[in-house]
């Protein structure tokens, strides 16, 4: 199985149930000079989906450009993602797919376990 079939195959983690605030993040990308405002849709041991906030941003994420997450910290869940690297494989309109480089060192069902709501 090529690592796109793999990388499509793994169970996706929906963050709907983290209010929106707490699933914020900035990112730095290769193909701008600013950081932009993102928000995670979902997540898996892979990469995520993101929502751009500002409509500002839609022209400043290439595709295959590398992104730097920072800005997470303030969240005990995802605050794990800062300084996580990872690449925009995939996007559409406000919504971008990020592959992260390398994977996270969770596996899926600790990952679940981390996003759970307390």
């Amino acid at each position: 199985m090529n690592n796109f079939q793999e990388r499509r195959d793994s169970t996706r983690i929906d963050l709907n149930n983290i209010d929106g605030f707490f699933r914020q993040c900035d990112i730095a990308t290769s193909s701008c000079n600013s950081d932009l405002d993102i928000t995670i849709l979902n997540i898996s041991p892979c990469g995520m989906k993101l929502k751009l906030n500002s409509k500002e941003d839609l022209t400043k994420l290439d595709l295959n450009a590398e992104v730097f997450i920072r800005g997470c910290i303030f969240n005990d869940r995802i605050g794990f993602l800062s300084s996580q690297k990872a690449v925009a494989v995939w996007k559409e309109e406000s919504l971008v797919g990020l592959r992260f480089t390398p994977e996270l060192d969770f596996d899926e069902p600790a990952l679940r376990k981390m996003m759970k709501n307390n």
